[in-house]
């Protein structure tokens, strides 16, 4: 069908007609929409088509590489609100579905009329354009810039525009004001260090590339209705709706990277980690924390770049990351506990997360107060906060690594590995965004409230930890130690036993000392495949040497050879263990 030019003109600034040559006819854009006028036989224009309400080619995008090419679009719905969306040219190397439903979804109104319909991508892939913008394919820091879904902030020789075909949809949002938000928001996370500290994280993500700390996160682990998802709630109100910016951890490995792309340089919320495949959850969190997804081939057989991001992530369940891999018969690695941080959600007060209830009658009731809130105030706070780092960017860096080394000073016992070192970095950059943001004016807490924050939630985090040492040491022993208690009566035969004493699927041999103790000495491939089990076989070596279980031989080797029944001289590992 055909379309009036005089149809209703969209709300805001009239648009400028413009033609662009087409085929045996031409477009005509004004404030009234994209029309396509041909000529008949004899010359005369035809009825005006109606194509689509007003849309504008803004800008040509390409990436760094100058691969990816695409359009910057743009147009108001009936609303009168502006949208903006890089489109791949991809895209339009098909029917143009893709773009149409997406057009639409954002409020651009379309013919309905099929060969209109399919003008609409002729329209833009031929619409004259001279400005350029350099397209990127993930949120967050592009010298200097922080891209976001709805534009950039910060100064750049070239407009820096988000273009992702293949994105999960990103859950910023804004409702209220940075007043409304700090009023109503953070004033009940005040004196309630949890919620302090996921408030601190919620800002601390934007900080990692300017400092140049690792990603990493953080699971608060408590029983139902302890409080857990009100933290969430409140880290998730610095950057849009709670409802909608926490997600959950049920889904794939594969499906997380697009949502911590979509994170970059901010914050991934994570609940209800009991959800997600307990076989996988290793795997994910590791992922997460590593900043690195998989290496995937593209149609033409040639291997795409993996997909890379810096950000800081929030969870939370019933569980710990231990806990749900024991469910698949695995065990959580020192690395992989260090990545995601377990904090008891519980701080202690009879309270659950609560320490300070601020004058309501109960947890509950602040609890409904923070979730009201939250939803009426919310995305303002996160982008002053980006609007501030931006313009003292150069500024920052320096300050704020001398205030992280003071914390890390000041919280690390002095004998502690190098592993809580690691982690009280991360603890450290939270408790500074939070100091940070506090001095713009954003939070409206007294000076220290976060530090003090995230001083707590680290030294309950130490203390679940199991102290200053070092974390797979301890897994070590203890693994070496459960397998003796299991099979040191079952597996290990009597150096001096008797033919009829012989011991089925042995794993060695054991003696009685002359001060009582027992020595166990394990044949070569029951130390490999049972004792190393799930570790680096030199680090057990070296653990179990260091704690005076494992005696070396006299040449200091980790094997003695010593002559044992039926087999001879043979190499073994001596171990001594006497159920302590």
């Amino acid at each position: 069908m055909s379309h009036s030019i005089t149809a209703s003109a969209q709300r805001g600034a009239p648009i400028a007609p413009t033609i662009c040559n087409y085929g045996a006819g031409h477009f005509l854009t004004n404030s009234k929409g994209v029309f396509y006028i041909s000529k008949d036989g004899e010359g005369n224009d035809r009825p005006a088509k109606w194509i689509c309400s007003p849309i504008q080619i803004v800008a040509k995008t390409r990436d760094e590489r100058n691969g990816e090419w695409g359009r910057l679009l743009e147009w108001r719905d009936d609303d009168g609100t502006l949208h903006r969306w890089a489109m791949p040219l991809e895209m339009l190397e098909g029917d143009g579905t893709d773009v149409r439903r997406e057009l639409a979804r954002l409020g651009l109104q379309i013919s309905s009329n099929q060969s209109e319909r399919s003008l609409l991508a002729a329209y833009i892939k031929v619409s004259p354009v001279e400005a350029r913008a350099r397209c990127v394919e993930r949120l967050g820091w592009h010298d200097g810039v922080f891209v976001l879904p709805s534009g950039a902030i910060g100064k750049s020789d070239e407009m820096r525009v988000f273009q992702n075909s293949h994105a999960v949809e990103p859950a910023y949002a804004i409702a209220g004001t940075v007043a409304d938000w700090r009023e109503n928001v953070a004033t009940l996370a005040q004196g309630n260090s949890r919620l302090a500290f996921a408030i601190s994280v919620a800002f601390a993500g934007a900080l990692a590339d300017i400092t140049g700390e690792d990603s990493g996160g953080f699971h608060f682990r408590g029983a139902s209705s302890s409080g857990k998802s009100t933290s969430l709630r409140v880290a998730a109100s610095v950057w849009g709706n709670p409802s909608e910016y926490v997600r959950l951890w049920r889904g794939t490995v594969n499906g997380l990277e697009g949502m911590a792309v979509m994170h970059n340089d901010g914050l991934l919320i994570l609940d209800e980690i009991s959800q997600i495949d307990p076989g996988a959850a290793g795997d994910a969190a590791y992922m997460l924390a590593n900043g690195q997804g998989k290496v995937r081939a593209q149609r033409n057989g040639m291997a795409r770049p993996p997909q890379r991001w810096r950000l800081f992530f929030l969870s939370a369940g019933e569980e710990s990351l231990s806990a749900i891999m024991a469910r698949a018969g695995k065990r959580t690695s020192a690395g992989q506990e260090i990545r995601l941080a377990d904090i008891e959600a519980d701080a202690g007060a009879g309270m659950g997360i609560f320490e300070d209830i601020h004058g309501h009658p109960n947890a509950a009731a602040v609890a409904g107060a923070i979730k009201s809130a939250s939803d009426m105030y919310h995305g303002a706070v996160g982008l002053a906060w980006l609007e501030n780092l931006a313009a003292n960017r150069d500024q920052l860096a320096v300050s704020l690594r001398e205030a992280i080394e003071c914390f890390v000073a000041d919280i690390v016992p002095v004998d502690a590995a190098s592993q809580v070192g690691r982690v009280a970095r991360r603890f450290a950059l939270a408790g500074v965004a939070g100091e940070l943001a506090t001095h713009y004016g954003l939070t409206g807490w007294p000076e220290g409230e976060a530090m003090r924050g995230a001083r707590l939630c680290f030294n309950a985090w130490l203390e679940a930890f199991g102290g200053n040492g070092n974390r797979e040491a301890r897994a070590i022993v203890e693994h070496v130690r459960a397998f003796f208690e299991k099979h040191g009566a079952s597996r290990f035969e009597f150096m001096q036993a008797t033919d009829d004493q012989r011991i089925y699927n042995r794993a060695g041999f054991f003696c009685n000392k002359a001060d009582g103790s027992r020595e166990f000495l394990v044949l070569g491939e029951a130390f490999r495949s049972e004792i190393c089990d799930g570790f680096n076989e030199r680090t057990v070596k070296r653990v179990l040497i260091d704690v005076g279980m494992l005696l070396p031989g006299k040449d200091g080797q980790p094997t003695t050879t010593v002559r044992v029944p039926c087999l001879g001289p043979t190499k073994v590992y001596v171990c001594r263990y006497n159920g302590g």
